[in-house]
């Protein structure tokens, strides 16, 4: 028998949360100002003025300065005192129809809202056993200030006042990175790998796996690997520890394993890949066992497994590069085409 299906009220919760989500986001189109003004009060009230920058050259507002600061306050990403959450981390997301449309007009379930109506779920009778990023008070105050949104960027001042060009999304890499280094113990990974795109693969695994409190043997995956891949790869590279280090999409990126070529290798080729790929990424980690879980920390009931299972379409990899062509180039004939969406951008992403 296969894993059970994902349990309903999961995905109408996660449902709930994503068009909640989605209506506060065109609202923050129409309140852009409003938004603005609501975090320059909090810099304010944090005691920032604006300021010169050292050369002279531009002005460092303090709004900006307030964001830097928050994306890498413990204080407001730790979880409360006497408590050992399960901490969870998501990437992208999957086709749903009863989803709220994205920028390209596809109805689209990001993942993050499964994983918060998971956790929201596993608190109900184990309270603060289980939490995101996007629900420490960190988490929600960024999420809140929408800087994926330009007319919030434009209110706060624009290149002027410091906000740059990829400003959203190196704040999201900060603050995800924080959260990493908080976590204790056994963490669940809502994805099926991670994507070099996603701020999963950029930021978060690496940190899980040097942070001493989770380590390699502490990442769970909550999907399966692709069920697109041939059996040997599933089965050797499909494990939790390989697609904590691995990433199977852009080989002209580091750490790529070829879904398709690696299972055309030799046993002896595919053990010698992984290894080298594991202790290059996680010294020393793969021959040690994994690190205890805190006695607080609960067990998770009821992991979601795949939600293709249900009938949903499978989440497709994304590929880095912008070029036309297939994810892999060194792909085998026999191998499927992969279905590409465009590069994702904001709550689609990271």
């Amino acid at each position: 028998m296969g894993p059970e299906p994902i349990p309903q009220e999961i995905v109408e919760g996660a449902l709930r949360r994503a068009k909640a989500w989605k209506l506060a986001a065109l609202d923050a189109k129409v309140n852009a100002q409003s938004i603005a003004r609501g975090i320059k009060a909090a810099a304010t009230a944090a005691g920032f003025e604006d300021k010169v920058s050292e050369d002279g050259k531009f002005r460092v507002s303090k709004a900006r300065q307030y964001i830097d600061a928050l994306a890498t306050d413990k204080t407001k990403l730790a979880p409360p005192e006497g408590t050992k959450p399960l901490s969870a981390f998501w990437s992208y997301g999957i086709e749903h129809p009863r989803a709220p449309e994205n920028d390209s007009g596809v109805p689209f379930l990001s993942q993050r809202f499964i994983a918060e109506e998971w956790a929201a779920q596993q608190n109900v009778t184990d309270p603060d056993t289980a939490r995101t990023l996007e629900t420490t008070q960190g988490g929600r105050e960024l999420d809140g200030m929408f800087l994926w949104e330009p007319k919030v960027i434009k209110a706060l001042g624009g290149a002027r006042g410091g906000f740059g060009p990829g400003y959203a999304k190196a704040k999201w890499d900060e603050i995800s990175a924080t959260y990493g280094e908080l976590a204790e113990g056994r963490v669940e990974v809502f994805a099926d790998v991670g994507n070099t795109r996603a701020v999963l693969h950029q930021e978060e695994l690496g940190t899980l796996c040097e942070n001493p409190n989770v380590g390699l043997h502490n990442i769970h995956f909550v999907y399966e690997a692709p069920q697109s891949w041939p059996e040997a790869t599933r089965t050797e590279a499909g494990t939790n520890a390989v697609r904590a280090v691995a990433q199977f999409d852009d080989k002209d990126l580091p750490r790529y394993i070829d879904p398709y070529a690696f299972a055309a290798d030799t046993p002896e080729a595919r053990k010698a890949k992984i290894d080298n790929l594991m202790e290059a990424v996680a010294p020393g980690q793969a021959q040690v066992s994994a690190v205890e879980a805190p006695e607080q920390q609960a067990t998770p009931k009821r992991p979601p497994s795949p939600l293709w299972q249900m009938g949903f379409q499978q989440p497709t990899t994304i590929t880095r590069r912008e070029t036309a062509g297939p994810a892999s180039g060194a792909a085998s004939a026999e191998a499927p085409a992969p279905t590409l969406h465009p590069p994702a951008t904001g709550m689609d992403g990271p």
